[in-house]
């Protein structure tokens, strides 16, 4: 057994103690060395099966106490490394919390800004509208310089990602004039495309394959309860929007503790930055491997390092047809989405709630939808393992489409003098339901696909400008909102929002391919090969899952 131990270990310094121009050599002997280990181990299992038959029952009974002693100690490993994996991951979630705030604080501030008063700030309709979309209009900034920061550590990248937020809420909540509230939103704004992909990316460089979706399904959880979380605040200091702001900034001191003391570096980006003993170490403290006992083989290659093609030609692959078709058909899709009225609905839910006849507290029915929000949140990432992309999102669209049909005629008929005696439920039925169903599929699908639809080669570029043009239709949806409002009045407006969701479900039919089931290199041959009114046929529901994310 120590010449076992001694070949783990020589494989462990064979694949770290090496320069960069003998890597590859390096791992192929730790492999081989393993190997040769696995023998050992098998020979030596052999010699002890022979040894069982010629000794006595007692030392049979001593070998399997072992063996299944050897088996639970191994159990124990995993069950420790899941156990730090969750705490971690949960940390990284309180991150996103202080940022995503941001998409429902104007929804209860600007109310309490508007409203007439003369101790306090006051905003006209165009000023609360600005202030808006400010914050979204700076959230593709903050994606494109992600990169940036990320490429100093990944711990450090969330560590930049809260200090901007708490930036933008202490600036908001010590705001003397119009101009400072507006730079405390931009400043958020670039927080929210900072978290994106700051948690996203940590999550995925710690988390088992096994364990992957189930972390990452956490971040959009933790993101829609954030927005409940800022309603319930709005509700409780309803006159007070400088005491919200400051709660929210809490979430942001709160998450530079934990990255202070709880969250480490990611053993991916150590090994990238050549520090491979920080890397091996911080890789078994994920998986629960005690510090004495050496890498099995499976953590070994977690850490090899990917081999890069020189002089790779980054534009070819760009203007190759897998990953122009899927650009546009992701970049329609987040239109469909946008323009459906999502992001309108949460940056606005009290103000809506108030204007679509819905007898109750506008802040408490601001509050309703961000339960609904969170529990469709909550069961999105198994309706999406068990149907796929395609089904969920025809659901949405047409769920979509008939709630905000009946909340439409609802109101023409009301303002038509037609009198209803539904004490408001027929409204808040139709706006529970837009939220919950539209959560299933249209808000989070695409972020989804964008995750897996592009080839490997180009898929931070593509995903990072997806995701930024979506959040650039997220702030023009918000500042014309006012416009479209005076235009069509409020009946005219979810009209629209209507006719958008049942295009949107057409689109699905024809264009939106099903990636369920499917390895990224079938999406990259589908994309390849075959037209774009023939992908939908591709995807059949049931197939084995394929590690996405939500």
């Amino acid at each position: 057994m120590t010449n076992v131990m001694d070949i783990n270990n020589a494989s462990e310094r064979i694949l770290f103690d090496t320069s960069d121009a003998n890597k590859q050599t390096a791992i192929n002997n730790a492999n081989e060395l393993t190997n040769i280990n696995n023998n050992i181990v098998n020979n030596q299992m052999d010699i002890s099966n022979i040894s069982e038959h010629m000794s006595t029952g007692r030392h049979a009974d001593k070998i399997t106490h072992k063996m299944e002693s050897n088996i639970a100690e191994e159990k124990k490993w995993k069950r420790n490394g899941l156990v730090y994996q969750i705490l971690v991951s949960l940390s990284v979630n309180v991150v996103i919390m202080g940022p995503t705030m941001s998409f429902g604080y104007s929804a209860v501030a600007e109310p309490v800004m508007t409203a007439p008063k003369t101790d306090d700030l006051q905003l006209d309709a165009v000023q609360a509208n600005w202030m808006a979309t400010a914050t979204a209009i700076c959230i593709p900034f903050g994606s494109l310089i992600s990169s940036l920061v990320l490429s100093r550590g990944r711990k450090n990248g969330l560590f930049v990602t809260s200090l901007v937020s708490l930036t933008g809420w202490v600036t908001i909540c010590t705001s003397n004039s119009y101009e400072q509230i507006l730079i405390g939103r931009i400043i958020s704004g670039i927080s929210v495309g900072l978290s994106i992909i700051s948690t996203t990316l940590y999550v995925a460089e710690i988390a088992e394959t096994k364990w992957r979706d189930t972390m990452l399904a956490w971040i959009s959880i933790s993101s829609n309860f954030s927005i409940l979380i800022v309603y319930i605040f709005g509700y409780i200091f309803k006159d007070n929007w400088r005491l919200v702001a400051m709660m929210c900034a809490l979430f942001s001191v709160v998450a530079i503790v934990l990255i202070l003391l709880v969250i480490p570096e990611t053993p991916l980006w150590l090994r990238d930055q050549n520090r491979p003993e920080e890397a091996l170490k911080m890789m078994k403290k994920f998986r629960g491997i005690p510090k004495d006992q050496p890498a099995p083989a499976k953590v070994l290659f977690e850490l090899k390092p990917q081999l890069q093609k020189k002089n790779q030609n980054l534009l070819r692959h760009l203007i190759k047809r897998s990953s122009i078709v899927p650009f546009v058909i992701m970049v329609s899709f987040f239109f469909f989405q946008q323009f459906s009225g999502l992001y309108v609905v949460i940056y606005n839910a009290v103000e809506i709630m108030d204007k679509s006849g819905i007898r109750v507290d506008p802040y408490i029915g601001a509050i309703l939808t961000g339960v609904a929000r969170l529990i469709a949140s909550l069961l999105t990432a198994g309706v999406s393992r068990k149907y796929g992309r395609r089904i969920p999102s025809m659901v949405s669209g047409i769920g979509m489409t008939i709630s905000m049909s009946g909340l439409s005629l609802y109101l023409f008929l009301i303002e038509n003098g037609t009198v209803i005696s539904d004490n408001g439920i027929i409204p808040v039925a139709c706006i529970m339901l837009y939220v919950f169903i539209s959560t299933l599929g249209f808000l989070v699908i695409p972020f989804v696909m964008v995750c897996e639809i592009y080839p490997s080669k180009v898929k931070d570029i593509l995903s990072g400008l997806t995701v930024a043009i979506a959040y650039v239709f997220s702030a023009i949806t918000i500042k014309i909102y006012p416009d479209m409002l005076k235009l069509m009045n409020m009946h005219g407006l979810f009209l629209f929002f209507a006719i958008i969701s049942f295009v949107g479900v057409i689109f699905i039919v024809l264009f939106l391919p099903e990636t369920k089931g499917k390895s990224l290199r079938e999406i990259e041959d589908m994309f390849s090969k075959k037209k774009v009114f023939e992908l939908p046929m591709e995807g059949v529901v049931g197939e084995k899952t394929s590690n996405t994310t939500l």
